[in-house]
């Protein structure tokens, strides 16, 4: 069925005689993602923040409380991603989410952080923090995007 379909799109493109913009750019695009690709564990984690910081920042925008679950499906879909709350009710995070919720709960502090979890995947997490009157922080959750290595090297130009 392949070798069927394969020869007739030959014959087709060669009775046509020349492949149209469209065509070339999508081989093109093919080719590129098939490429190899020699990046360091530093451009890796500095595309990792990029891409984490662009999907939390669409995320806060349009639901400032991470509450949003069907949101969060299609950005999950969209991004290749996985969310995760962290925060002490979720019973199922995995021990590099508990050791970050642990730290943020100590010394709350609003910066982003990305983690290596396991050999083939990142978690990206933005802590949601709460003001005092008095000036003072208070960690309330944060937001956990898993993603796989793979995701971040392809999102690398």
């Amino acid at each position: 069925m392949k070798s069927f379909l394969f020869g007739s799109l030959l014959l087709l493109v060669a009775c046509t005689g020349s492949l149209t913009s469209d065509q070339r750019k999508r081989i093109k695009e093919n080719m590129a993602q098939g490429e190899i690709k020699k990046v360091t564990d530093a451009q890796i984690m500095e595309a990792a923040f990029s891409y984490g910081r662009k999907i939390a920042t669409i995320l806060q925008t349009q639901d400032r409380a991470f509450t949003n679950q069907l949101l969060q499906d299609s950005l999950s879909n969209v991004f290749e991603v996985e969310f995760v709350s962290i925060q002490e009710s979720n019973k199922s995070l995995r021990r590099v989410e508990k050791q970050l919720l642990d730290a943020y709960t100590l010394q709350p502090y609003d910066a982003d952080n990305v983690q290596k979890m396991g050999s083939d995947s990142l978690l990206y997490t933005k802590p949601l923090m709460r003001e005092h009157p008095d000036g003072s922080m208070e960690f309330t959750k944060a937001i956990g995007i898993r993603m796989t290595t793979k995701q971040i090297i392809l999102s690398i130009k």
